[in-house]
């Protein structure tokens, strides 16, 4: 056990551990903007999400070379993952989408973020055989702030309802996704 908490506080595990906080920090700085409101912190806000997905690939890619892969970063990991690309990117597009957001809208995004949460789960619990069971939830955060990026580009958010039907249809597609059992190959 003192080995392990020696471990957590050592200097290769602080790097990748750090550049995991930075995950977090710009998922939390999306939810703040877009919260603020205006086309332009939407896109600001949409941008942090996939920047947040950049850092998460290069926090796992710290922990292998330096060597340095602990349970307690896999735990910190998910957990900066559901800020990120759970929970962000549904206060994004709730935000974008206030005056329009009704029950479907709402259950699309709870189930959104109830699914995010197994998926993490799940991935914590499962052993390392190389695959990914499911769609990781990096993936489908930073699918929704990629079509959000696209609502903005070439919808005027203000004038035409922004969630239409395909919003609430993407999320509860990603969703199921994320919950399912299909197997991919893990990238390197």
């Amino acid at each position: 056990m003192l080995e392990e908490k020696h471990k957590t506080f050592s200097i290769k595990y602080m790097l990748p551990n750090s550049i995991t906080y930075i995950n977090m920090l710009l998922g939390l700085g999306a939810i703040f903007i877009s919260i603020l409101g205006g086309t332009n912190n939407f896109k600001i806000a949409s941008k942090l999400i996939l920047f947040a997905g950049l850092t998460d690939k290069l926090d796992g890619y710290a922990a292998r070379k330096l060597n340095s892969i602990s349970e307690f970063g896999k735990e910190l990991d998910s957990l900066c993952d559901l800020v990120s690309f759970g929970i962000a990117p549904v206060v994004l597009w709730g935000s974008m989408s206030i005056e329009c957001f009704k029950v479907l809208e709402i259950l699309s995004a709870m189930f959104f973020v109830g699914s995010a949460i197994f998926r993490l789960a799940r991935f914590n619990i499962s052993e390392d055989d190389g695959y990914l069971k499911g769609l990781p939830i990096t993936i489908a955060g930073m699918i929704v702030a990629l079509k959000l990026i696209l609502d903005i580009k070439f919808r005027n958010i203000y004038e035409i309802n922004i969630l239409y039907y395909e919003n609430p249809i993407i999320l509860i597609f990603l969703s199921l996704l994320m919950v399912s059992s299909f197997r991919v190959k893990k990238p390197l």
